[in-house]
């Protein structure tokens, strides 16, 4: 079962109240696939979403639903009412087209009703990534008008989506996980929030590990190139006899590496028979290579 089968599962066991019912159905009529005197439907891959469509209109309008199963790939269920005289039943009792704005805000009588109301336009055209793999939501609208009207609506608990398009729909989105959490907060799936914000905790615990095995192995592989470079520049001294002509605290230095091959500059200092620093020890294997260099020339 994916991410938002879950989420929309948990949206629909939450029953609305009896103020916010006009506004949770009036979400699920107008972001269904169609709405209007014509057609009156909604498709869905999610079964229960599709039988709490037919059963809340039965429940509500005592009108006829049809649910159908088509799609050769995966289910896609259709809920539709296919009666000219229940579509008109409905539209009537609703007052659909006698709002100036797309959206009917005297459905919302109080401020739990419109949260109710993205609740139910979540169902009908929501879908929702796994945030394992993808922080995103969003609501794949109809027509124009009612995307930016249903924006504004948002706009009013902070939460602002983008918009694109995609084939003949208008999609609103967001890939902000803070926005996501807000979202699913409002919707009432306070548990999914925190299925969020855990994976946002893990993905950022993750990151700053591999950051640090990134930064131990680019350390790792420095130092080991210096001691190569190092071992060589001794190695060519003592070969052409120029090593034992060194000065004493260069020659003492080169035997320490000689013998310690293997060995990070912090722990030759500490196997050291004379007390030096780490830049102190560092700055005369410079010098060692620097002779070398000028040597082999």
């Amino acid at each position: 079962m994916s991410f938002c089968t879950d989420v929309k599962n948990e949206l629909l066991s939450i029953r609305p109240s009896a103020c916010c019912k006009a506004s949770y159905i009036y979400g699920l009529l107008l972001f269904g696939r169609s709405f209007s005197l014509k057609k009156i439907s909604l498709q869905t891959s999610n079964p229960n979403i599709a039988k709490a469509y037919a059963e809340i209109i039965k429940h509500t309008y005592k009108a006829d639903v049809t649910v159908t199963v088509g799609g050769s790939v995966r289910p896609t269920y259709k809920a539709e009412v296919k009666s000219e005289a229940d579509r008109l039943k409905i539209l009537a009792l609703i007052d659909f087209g006698i709002s100036e704005t797309v959206i009917d805000r005297s459905l919302f009588l109080r401020d739990c009703c419109l949260p109710a109301f993205i609740r139910g336009a979540f169902l009908s055209c929501g879908n929702i990534n796994d945030p394992e793999k993808e922080y995103r939501i969003e609501f794949s609208v109809k027509n124009e008008a009612l995307a930016d009207d249903f924006n504004s609506l948002l706009a009013q608990f902070d939460i602002t989506l983008k918009k694109t398009v995609r084939g003949k729909a208008y999609v609103l989105y967001t890939k902000d996980s803070n926005t996501i959490e807000d979202l699913l907060t409002l919707m009432g799936d306070s548990a999914r929030t925190l299925d969020v914000i855990d994976t946002k905790i893990m993905k950022s615990v993750k990151n700053n590990i591999n950051r640090a095995r990134n930064c131990d192995n680019a350390n790792i592989t420095k130092t080991v190139e210096a001691s190569i470079k190092q071992r060589t520049a001794i190695e060519f001294l003592e070969k052409t006899d120029r090593l034992y002509s060194l000065p004493h605290e260069l020659l003492e230095v080169a035997l320490l590496r000689k013998e310690n091959p293997e060995a990070t500059l912090k722990e030759l200092c500490k196997i050291s028979h004379t007390p030096i620093s780490l830049s102190g020890l560092n700055h005369r294997l410079k010098r060692i290579i620097e002779i070398y260099e000028t040597e082999k020339k």
